[in-house]
């Protein structure tokens, strides 16, 4: 009696864990994309780095519908060349789309996502800004948000995550495209490197 009890239990707590990954991974792309906000006014739109073109273009659409009057640009990466280089081409394209030269600011330091938000923040200080619209693809957001929740904790200063499009994103069915599944798989790699590293 007590065996066939121990039995179903292990049955039920097998059954139990397989559906708790059936759902993880059914929904990961849902909770990775869930602290997306709304657009508010703000004094400046930071589009972070690593961007293959839907930041700037979300940027673009944010200032022109006038939620705030300047332009942090990311050049998020290991080389000062890539950096220099990402930072160029969204400068000379933001400047195309009608955005003033003057508007721009360029983020040169940042390495990582947690220097964007160390970066920001000191650049917030300086300049007496109180708000600022992060600007990522949906599958950054959930990282960003324990990122930057740390960061300006205590330092009276805002921020929004506003989500840009991204192509071939659904946070439903994010498996059936390679470049989507990569970036899920990638997120929640960094997820857990960044819990134990910061």
């Amino acid at each position: 009696m007590k065996c066939r009890t121990v039995v179903r239990w292990v049955a039920a707590a097998a059954a139990l864990g397989i559906a708790a990954l059936v759902a993880g991974f059914l929904y990961a792309g849902y909770f990775l994309a869930a602290p997306s906000q709304p657009p508010v006014k703000a004094d400046l739109i930071f589009a972070l780095g690593g961007d293959n073109g839907g930041r700037v273009n979300g940027t673009v659409d944010l200032y022109k519908r006038g939620f705030a009057p300047r332009v942090l640009l990311g050049g998020e990466g290991v080389h000062s060349r890539t950096r220099q280089s990402q930072m160029s081409w969204q400068a000379r394209y933001l400047i195309e789309q009608g955005i003033p030269e003057s508007a721009l600011l360029f983020d040169s330091r940042s390495r990582s996502s947690w220097d964007e938000a160390v970066n920001a923040l000191q650049l917030m200080r300086e300049m007496k800004l109180e708000r600022v619209l992060v600007v990522s693809d949906p599958p950054h957001l959930r990282r960003l948000a324990w990122v930057w929740e740390r960061v300006f904790a205590g330092s009276g200063k805002a921020y929004s995550f506003v989500e840009c499009d991204m192509d071939d994103w659904d946070p439903e069915f994010w498996w059936r495209t390679s470049a989507s599944a990569q970036f899920v798989f990638a997120e929640y790699i960094k997820l857990v490197y960044y819990f134990f590293t910061y």
